[in-house]
């Protein structure tokens, strides 16, 4: 009988496998070596991926633009898509996640849980946060979006009706809140008749309300440093500035109808506190007359017309010469021209700025300590906002070489001299005439700093 071959033992599955795997190792040791070698490459190519990470950390918190920071494609967001370590590295850097501005509610449906996740990545970091809700949404996720946080909350902003707004009295309290800001969206005010108390708020120095009437607020003024009011009625803002006895700089930005409250009816103000104080355009008139700032260090005024100049002549020039013993910083907003006269008796002013003039003449014959020596004496820093390079004339140059020197202690020497360009008109390739750069190098040889361009970026070379 013939003897057959014995069949051959077929190798198990693991056997399979386990040859595979053998025969693929050279190519994985590859492969790591590969990456190893990337690494070793990026760091080369790339330097700022061999930064310690606190160092990198700290360039994250300088990318931040507060107004943007919750789109995608800007930083925090944006660093977390980058590499892997960049990722882990902004998640663990709270001062990324501190602040949400402008958060719309009727955008962000769960507003709640979004919040959360972002701010559970501030660690122990005082947050701010910044609320639009033009549907009333907010009177739902009041407790969720807010209670949780109150014993963070350094900044909060809320813009809403006023039934969103009054319900703030429910948060027993703000312990470490600095900032508040109100804006309300109704389209009548007068209908908002239930008062907003703000709580227990020991630290709050700065409130800023928006068709929220004073009266209608109710919280510790005593404490208030900084204050803005916008399109409110003239009592109004003279009760908060009777009320804010530690004021020391309000913002008043457009007046609105008296209603019931005659403007003869109010009596004026003495703030002791006060030392900056800023009012827009179409809010001078009726405000000026009623004050009386025996400290004012710095004051910002609205644009003068040459259809109102005469009006506001009668309420600024008597108070310019009230605060002329005390005020150090003087700014005038967008105008034709400047009107020399409310100047005069300005003579301890250090700052002046101007803000988009078409016409100067008048007030650089004056400004020349050549033609009057006695006019703004003390000026050490001179600002003209939103003009081009065309307001350096030969009159401006004359008339800023006839106050580098100090000729006594009553007429002190012109230390700076700014020219910022309209950002919209900024061109990098923008450079000033030669016959005007000459001219302005001999300045700056004689001691004066002269900035040229935009607010960031001096042009003058």
């Amino acid at each position: 009988m013939p003897i057959l071959p014995m069949p051959r033992e077929q190798p198990s599955e693991t056997k399979q496998i386990l040859v595979f795997l053998l025969s693929k190792m050279p190519l994985r040791q590859r492969l790591s070596d590969q990456d190893a070698n990337i690494s070793e490459l990026n760091l080369i190519a790339y330097p700022v991926l061999t930064l310690p990470p606190e160092i990198t950390a700290e360039i994250f918190k300088w990318c931040i633009d507060t107004n943007k920071r919750l789109l995608p494609s800007v930083a925090p967001l944006l660093l977390t898509r980058i590499c892997r370590d960049w990722r882990d590295l902004a998640f663990s850097t709270p001062a990324l996640w501190d602040t949400i501005i402008d958060f719309d509610l009727v955008v962000h449906r769960q507003a709640a849980a979004f919040i959360e996740t972002w701010f559970s990545r501030g660690g122990t970091c005082p947050l701010s946060l910044g609320i639009v809700d033009d549907e009333s949404l907010f009177l739902g996720c009041l407790e969720s979006v807010i209670l949780q946080h109150t014993s963070r909350l350094q900044s909060l902003d809320v813009m809403a009706y006023s039934e969103v707004l009054c319900n703030l009295t429910a948060i027993p309290s703000f312990p470490i809140l600095r900032n508040l800001e109100l804006f309300c969206l109704d389209d009548d005010y007068e209908d908002h008749i239930q008062p907003i108390c703000i709580n227990n708020a020991p630290t709050l120095r700065h409130l800023s309300l928006e068709y929220v009437r004073p009266s209608m607020v109710i919280l510790p003024w005593e404490q208030l440093t900084k204050m803005t009011l916008s399109l409110l009625p003239l009592w109004e803002c003279l009760n908060a500035l009777r009320w804010a006895t530690s004021l020391q700089e309000f913002c008043r930005q457009g007046a609105r109808e008296e209603g019931d409250q005659s403007i003869s009816e109010v009596s004026p103000v003495h703030n002791s506190s006060l030392i900056s104080l800023a009012i827009s355009s179409d809010a001078h008139g009726d405000i000026l007359p009623l004050l009386t700032l025996p400290c004012l260090q710095r004051f910002e005024s609205g644009c003068c017309s040459a259809v109102n100049g005469t009006c506001l002549d009668a309420d600024i020039i008597p108070f310019l010469s009230r605060v002329s013993g005390t005020l150090r910083a003087f700014k005038v907003g967008p105008s034709p021209t400047v009107p020399v006269h409310w100047f005069h008796p300005l003579t301890q002013l250090a700052t002046l700025e101007l803000v988009h003039l078409t016409s100067l003449p008048d007030f650089i014959h004056a400004f020349n300590r050549r033609a009057l020596p006695d006019f703004l004496p003390k000026l050490q820093s001179f600002v003209i906002w939103n003009c081009g390079s065309d307001q350096v004339d030969d009159e401006l140059l004359d008339a800023l070489g006839s106050r580098c020197d100090a000729t006594d202690a009553e007429h002190i020497k012109l230390e700076s001299f700014s020219l910022i360009w309209p950002e919209s008109d900024f061109r990098p390739d923008v450079r000033l005439p030669l016959v005007n750069v000459l001219p302005l190098r001999a300045l700056a040889g004689r001691g004066m700093r002269i900035h040229i361009g935009t607010r960031e970026q001096n042009s003058f070379y």
